[in-house]
């Protein structure tokens, strides 16, 4: 159930929706705290963008026993071909549910009055619920009776070994993750810690009052908590290696009461070198060797469009539409086949829509109708669609400053 707590933090760039292309004016600071929680996350969209368990589900066999004995076990020589396919020990499923509660920070600073420098970080509480349950049962007697069926000394005596196996339920599943793999037990998990930083230049291109262009390039900076490959349920805050992005946004207004606005950004996530578990077949993770893989994860793009509605100087709402898509990864090691299978399915892509109600004093601050320029902003967002992503909903309640 490994998956990366991913979530847009705080961004200083124009603290009004409607100018996409504004900056601070030159000596003048913005500092901003945004609170976001996250609904109890129990599923994922998969590969096929439709919606499954967050936890996974998995199948103890006859080649489950061959993988872990280094394939000893030779079906249709030394066991019989039709028991060695008969046999079962269980079937289970890793129930699991998880949620956040993230508090981000971010600064910003006009260094001239068309370029800007900003900075962000974010704090994750995090926990992740998940126990094992036995899903079917094993399929020993029946085994055992295609073996007599079969006669010979070799075969009754496995079928009577059979019968007296230890039936293995979700203790002895445990026992095994622990014992023979080496992981951490399966259950709950509470972890908290930073999250990647973000810090860039903000640079007015174009300004003609009614629409404008901002660039700006920036680095992602590994400062979050990386997953540890030997607890099975826990979640990573960064992904440990430096992402450097370039963004455009512009807007335009229509009238005082309506504008528009959207973005596009680029991010080239830097390769990297990490231990791994190293897996022996594509869809079973669980493997009891770790190994150093030179990762690569896919580059991303990121887009966004919004209209920002506004009732007088003070409110405004703001529907907002995000598309995020990210390639595989590619893994290089030793490791032949295991490159393959952790690359398997890395590709992301995730459709979200967000609506914003914003509370802000800056208008009557220029107009001298108010002492301070703030901005509140209350944020509901909801993951519509996607392919490997968890399906989640946050509301956020975000506050702005400016001095």
């Amino acid at each position: 159930m490994k998956f990366l707590v991913s979530f847009l933090i705080l961004s200083t760039a124009g603290v009004a929706q409607a100018q996409a292309w504004k900056v601070l004016p030159k000596g003048v600071r913005v500092v901003g705290y945004r609170n976001v929680t996250t609904s109890k996350i129990t599923s994922n969209f998969n590969r096929s963008g439709t919606e499954s368990s967050l936890g996974s589900s998995f199948r103890v066999d006859a080649s489950t026993f061959n993988q872990m004995t280094g394939g000893l076990i030779v079906p249709g020589s030394n066991v019989d071909q039709a028991a060695y396919n008969n046999l079962v020990v269980g079937e289970y499923k890793v129930d699991a549910q998880a949620q956040f509660n993230v508090h981000g920070t971010g600064v910003g600073y006009g260094i001239t009055d068309k370029i800007m420098w900003y900075g962000e970080i974010a704090y994750y509480n995090a926990q992740v619920k998940a126990n094992i349950k036995r899903t079917a049962g094993n399929t020993y007697e029946e085994t055992a009776r295609i073996l007599e069926q079969n006669g010979g000394t070799q075969n009754n005596i496995i079928a009577e070994n059979l019968r007296n196996m230890v039936d293995a339920n979700e203790s002895t599943i445990q026992s095994v993750i622990q014992n023979y793999y080496g992981y951490k037990p399966i259950g709950d998990w509470y972890g908290s810690g930073y999250g990647d930083a973000e810090t860039g230049l903000m640079i007015k291109a174009v300004d003609r009052g009614v629409w404008g262009l901002m660039v700006y390039p920036g680095v992602v900076l590994p400062t979050g908590r990386q997953d540890d490959p030997d607890i099975l349920q826990d979640v990573g805050f960064g992904d440990g290696q430096f992402d450097f992005f370039s963004e455009v946004a512009t807007g335009y207004v229509l009238n005082d009461k309506i504008s528009f606005g959207t973005t596009l950004r680029g991010t080239y996530q830097a390769p990297t070198t990490k231990t791994l578990r190293v897996p022996t077949q594509r869809d079973f993770t669980l493997s009891s060797e770790s190994g150093q893989f030179d990762v690569k994860y896919g580059n991303k793009v990121n887009f966004m469009m919004n209209s920002t509605i506004s009732v007088g100087d003070w409110i405004s709402f703001t529907p907002i539409y995000r598309y995020m898509s990210q390639g595989s990864s590619k893994y290089a090691s030793d490791y032949k086949a295991a490159n393959k299978y952790l690359a398997y399915n890395t590709n992301k892509k995730e459709h979200q829509v967000q609506l914003t109600t914003t509370l802000s004093s800056i208008t009557p601050f220029l107009k001298k109708e108010f002492l301070l320029p703030a901005q509140i902003n209350i944020n509901l967002v909801k993951t519509v669609h996607g392919v490997n992503v968890p399906n989640q909903s946050r509301f956020e309640v975000e506050f702005r400053m400016l001095f």
